[in-house]
């Protein structure tokens, strides 16, 4: 997993495998970085998942962490450390797909951009006994609590039975509070009154944190206001995105023919090479 250590403007990038790290500006610190007290983090990576505690408090995305609370950390996330340090966690790099020859043109004039899967929006657990649980927000209303009946139920004492509730309203989702006690924080601020949520941001219960993640489904580019596009018989117009212009009779001809030549290239390839053995 992949690091950058930050002090005075100067960054350090490091890689740690998996396993136990204690990091630290003492001696005894596996992971040495000047300027922290001596063993101030202890990271501990098991398949590809961070998990991060300290001896002091310490801040992931400007949120502050309890010391002793073993919290989950993702890729992109920010820890703030001591006097204006900070340690990012990195995201490992997408290896670029490799085509081979027509194959791979074949397999690119026969792949849909527009059929790439959705993601619904969702929390994740990042601290206590349900540490790593995602639930999907697929109700219209989704109740957080330690009760019985909720639709997500947290296993730590210091949430209330029914404690917050996330609505869906229209493509968003509003955080509310249902009169606890102890409150609700988002990014670390008590809320007062019902908030709408953003993709990244942490949701505070007891001494649970829930990381929101947003619905995800990639739109063509080129978005914005939608034109219309007068037909070739000179009835209503049709409504289209910039830059999506009807295909008349031509550009489908030659599609066509450009899709039976790439097929031709492939079976004398083929051919060629079975010959060739």
């Amino acid at each position: 997993m992949r690091f950058e250590f930050e002090h005075l403007g100067t960054p350090t990038p490091f890689e740690l495998t998996e396993g136990q790290h204690l990091l630290g500006g003492g001696p005894e610190d596996q992971v040495h970085l000047e300027g922290l007290p001596p063993g101030l983090l202890t990271l501990r990576i098991e398949s590809q998942r961070l998990m991060v505690q300290a001896v002091r408090s310490f801040t992931v995305n400007a949120v502050r962490v309890l010391p002793g609370v073993s919290r989950l950390v993702v890729p992109g996330e920010v820890l703030g450390l001591p006097d204006g340090m900070c340690l990012r966690v990195l995201a490992e790099p997408s290896a670029p797909e490799r085509g081979v020859g027509t194959v791979a043109v074949l397999k690119g004039l026969l792949t849909d951009a527009e059929s790439r899967p959705s993601r619904a929006a969702s929390l994740t657990c990042l601290t206590g006994l349900d540490v790593g649980r995602c639930h999907a927000l697929a109700e219209a209303t989704t109740d957080i609590g330690r009760g019985d009946g909720v639709a997500l139920r947290l296993r730590d004492r210091s949430v209330s039975r029914l404690h917050a509730r996330i609505r869906r309203e229209g493509q968003g989702f509003m955080l509310e509070d249902l009169g606890t006690p102890n409150g609700v924080l988002l990014n670390g601020v008590r809320l007062e009154a019902p908030g709408l949520l953003a993709d990244g941001d942490v949701v505070e219960l007891g001494r649970s944190l829930l990381r929101f993640q947003a619905a995800f489904d990639e739109a063509p580019e080129g978005g914005g206001p939608v034109l219309p596009v007068p037909p070739d018989d000179g009835g209503p117009g049709t409504l289209l995105p910039p830059g999506h212009e009807p295909r008349g009779p031509r550009s489908e001809a030659w599609l066509v023919a450009v899709g039976a030549v790439l097929a031709l290239v492939g079976l004398l390839l083929t051919y060629v090479l079975t010959t060739a053995e």
